[in-house]
Parts: structure tokens; sequence; C-alpha cells
């Protein structure tokens, strides 16, 4: 019942402005609104206008019911928004429930969820698993470049029985979906292997091996800034041995999205 007087409402208010000849497009709009943003109408009570992105902002201007506004752009869970008189600000998405569109239908303005992660460029990633039976422990820092394509700066602490390793390589990451929910991805990379043997008996020397990378994993994402992997990587060792050696790691882990 509320929502059928709230559109009532504003047809009235369409209606009256019909009357006097007015358009809700000829109203004077502020010089920074750019050509093509959304107008909309109030339809609740008010609405708080903040002068940044967040609750720790103050709140400048009240939207009353009825006022019109511009919606500009959106960040997170914010939006840009735009009154009369130059007034610009932001807006809680939560807050806008209830605006209406030029022709009395009601608007709404989809909150983030995890396909907004294409936004996002940087990542940090943290991991445990298995590096050939050893417990390791991983930290990567990844860049997108494009939708599928990305590069990660990978280091691996694994401690074992025998040795002690750290691994550092640069990877280059695929991801074929990337709009996919739970997505797969592939990778290649080199770097270097630093093993350190913890013999006690038998004097033995540290070692430093050229480390090739190949492995799969798969993400799935929990929101736009976070995200749990698994992964399969091998290591294929070039030592100065007469056998080069081949690594197999196991591991869990998560990704933050700045």
């Amino acid at each position: 019942m509320l929502r059928v007087c709230s559109r009532f409402s504003v047809f009235c208010i369409a209606l009256l402005l019909m009357c006097s000849g007015v358009s809700a497009r000829s109203l004077a709009a502020p010089e920074e609104v750019p050509e093509g943003a959304e107008l909309v109408t109030v339809g609740s009570p008010f609405v708080n206008i903040y002068t940044g992105p967040g609750r720790g902002y103050p709140i400048f201007h009240v939207a009353e019911y009825g006022e019109q506004l511009w919606l500009l752009k959106r960040r997170t869970d914010w939006v840009k928004v735009a009154a009369h008189r130059d007034k610009s600000g932001w807006v809680r998405v939560a807050d806008l429930n209830e605006i209406y569109g030029e022709d009395g239908e009601l608007v709404r303005v989809p909150l983030p969820d995890f396909s907004d992660v294409e936004s996002q460029h940087f990542h940090l990633g943290f991991s445990y698993g298995d590096f050939a039976g050893a417990n390791s422990m991983g930290a990567t820092l990844g860049y997108r470049f494009t939708r599928n394509l990305s590069v990660e700066l990978r280091a691996t602490q694994a401690v074992g029985d025998f040795s002690d390793s750290q691994t550092y390589q640069l990877a280059v990451l695929h991801q074929p979906y990337p709009h996919w929910r739970l997505t797969p991805y592939f990778m290649l990379g080199t770097g270097i292997n630093l093993t350190s043997p913890n013999a006690t008996i038998v004097a033995t020397s540290d070692r430093r091996d050229t480390a090739m990378l190949t492995g799969v994993g798969v993400k799935t994402y929990l929101s736009r800034r976070f995200a749990l992997r698994a992964e399969y990587a091998n290591h294929y060792l070039l030592t100065s041995r007469e056998n080069n050696q081949e690594i197999v790691e196991w591991k869990l882990g998560f990704d933050v999205y700045l």
C-alpha cells in the first residue's frame, strides 16, 4: 500500500510539472553532471547525502521526498549523486531503495558482487600446503593486466625433516572463464629454489637451482575483495647434478583484492 502511495505521489509530481509546461529534464542540472547521467526522484521521506563514500564523512545535505537527484557513479556500496544548486555527494545504496525514474518506475541500484573483481588490479595471497612432503607456507603479490591474464610474484617457505627450502618465482596466470564464480586457471613461471639440508653427521652444502613452474588451480569468489583458491603445482629443478629434480606441491589459500 505504501509503495502504491509513493508511486502515486511521484506521478502527481510529474503531472504538476507537465501542467506547468516544465519537464524533468528541463530543470537546471548541476554543471558537473555528465551527459547520460540517470535522473531519479526520491520516493522515501528523506535521503542523507554525505561528503564522501563512508559513514565517517559528515552529512551536508538531506534530499527530501520528491527531490530529484542525478546518479553519477558507484563505488562499492555508495553512489555519487548530484542535486540542484550544484550540490554533489555520496549516498548509501541501501538508502536508495525508493527512487523512481522519469517514467515513474522503481529504479534499483545493484549492490557490488564478485563480478566487480575486474576493477581490482592488485591482490595479495596467502597459502598453506604440502611441498614434496614438507609443510609449506606461501605468499603472492599479483597484478591483473587483462580480464584473462595476470602476473604473480610468488614466495614459498617449505620446512621438512631433512631439508628446508625457499622458492621465489614469477608466474603468468591465465583464466579462460573469469566471469565464473568458480573459475579455473593455468600458470607458467620460472624462478629459483634455495635448499638447505638439515644433515648434522655428513657435511652437505646449500644448493641454488633454477625452478620451472607449471600448474593448475581453481578460485571461488566470495565477494569483490575475497577469493579462496586451491592449486596443484609442478616445480622442475634444473640442478647441477646428473639428474634434475621434480617437486609436486599442493596448496590451499585465499586472495585479498586491493
